[in-house]
């Protein structure tokens, strides 16, 4: 068994302190502070206390308030108080601020003061062994869902830890609270996919059109996700964040009815851009053009978040360098990653034969966002092939 961390006494009387010494020497692990402020300076510096035993009447700073301290820097030590003023509102005002698990009335038996922190030693006990469990049982959670989720579609799964990543990144820039329920967010939001039919899943993945029926289907999985995530310890925050994340800033999409504006979660505004940046984005790099393109729908997205996130991830894309690549480069990709300014080198097409863009043509964004609406309701031909910068030329219109 894991031996507990020592019990801290703290008093300003330093006789006091090393009377303590000689009674309880031999009867549990402990150490000592002169006053408040060394005992504050030792927690602060890492030292680790199961039980924090101090006197009420102390210069510089009283027993309730270092205790209310402890508690905030050390939320699983239990805190006990000596005092020889037990009057009610100083009970009051320590068990409200301080936290106090046991009082002890100055002068205090030796043996009163040995069970009283025995008993201390034994609910701290109870306290760790509950949040390991929790801590156990939700990483396990975790990762059965993670799990299901990577065996139902990899594709999926890996646009969930690529959304992860990104919330790792950003999380303590954007002052996100608590950074790991971010990108747990994040990666568990599409864990409402697994009540969707193999068909649905494998369009998703592939990212083909759905059918007005199965959009809806898919627009309604957030729920689904809620549910799940619910059911584990400690997540609810995380369940709310994902059940909100198709909820545009302007207080369109799902859920119907609901917050708007900043009074949509922090965590489900993030989730909401990248899950459409998500889409657009097919490597690691995230360029400015990919958050232009996201403006062009203002409504789902908090504007000054957006711009923070762009401000933090977007990169230089070194394939529109005009000096290492005066005549640019040519690549093969897919519509989604199609940008403004990009020269195509072979014809836009639908597979029923429809020509939306002709070869030889500058890209514009009227023209990003006519393809966008076309590739709801058609499937074309891809790879494209582009020439990506280079000097700047002439665009001429083109398309039919």
């Amino acid at each position: 068994m894991t031996q507990n961390p020592p019990v801290l006494f703290v008093d300003d009387d330093e006789n006091l302190l090393m009377g303590l010494k000689r009674k309880l020497r031999g009867k549990f692990d402990f150490e000592t502070a002169v006053g408040p402020l060394q005992a504050l300076e030792k927690i602060k510096s890492g030292n680790k206390y199961s039980v924090c035993v101090a006197d009420m009447r102390m210069p510089d700073m009283d027993g309730v308030k270092l205790l209310a301290e402890v508690a905030k820097l050390s939320p699983d030590t239990v805190n006990m108080m000596l005092t020889g003023n037990a009057d009610q509102h100083t009970a009051v005002e320590a068990i409200n601020r301080g936290h106090i698990f046991r009082f002890f009335n100055k002068p205090c038996e030796d043996e009163d003061l040995i069970a009283g922190v025995k008993a201390g030693l034994r609910q701290y006990q109870l306290i760790t062994a509950e949040k390991a469990l929790i801590e156990q049982t939700l990483a396990g959670s975790v990762k059965v869902l993670t799990e299901v989720l990577a065996q139902l579609n990899p594709a999926i799964f890996g646009k969930a830890m690529r959304a992860k990543l990104w919330c790792d990144t950003i999380a303590k820039q954007i002052g996100y609270p608590h950074p790991w329920e971010l990108g747990l967010a994040a990666l568990l939001a599409p864990i409402g996919y697994v009540s969707l039919p193999p068909e649905i899943l494998a369009r998703l993945g592939e990212d083909k059109p759905l059918q007005p029926l199965e959009r809806d289907v898919v627009r309604r999985t957030p729920e689904v996700a809620r549910k799940l995530i619910s059911n584990i310890p400690r997540l609810e925050q995380v369940a709310g964040i994902v059940y909100l994340q198709n909820r545009n800033f302007d207080g369109s999409g799902f859920p119907a009815e609901g917050p708007l504006g900043t009074e949509i979660p922090l965590g489900a505004r993030v989730l909401r851009i990248f899950n459409d940046l998500g889409k657009i984005v097919e490597s690691d790099l995230v360029v400015k053009q990919h958050f232009d393109e996201l403006r062009h729908k203002p409504e789902r997205y908090d504007p000054e978040l957006l711009n923070q996130i762009e401000a933090i991830l977007a990169q230089e894309d070194p394939s529109y360098d005009k000096v290492a690549y005066p005549t640019g480069t040519e690549h093969d990709i897919y519509l989604k990653n199609l940008r403004i300014g990009d020269f195509l080198l072979t014809d836009i097409e639908t597979r029923d034969g429809h020509i939306l863009l002709t070869h030889g043509n500058y890209v514009s964004e009227i023209q990003i966002q006519r393809l966008r609406v076309f590739q709801e309701l058609h499937q074309f031909h891809e790879p494209i092939r582009v020439r990506r910068g280079g000097h700047d030329q002439v665009a001429t219109s083109g398309g039919a």
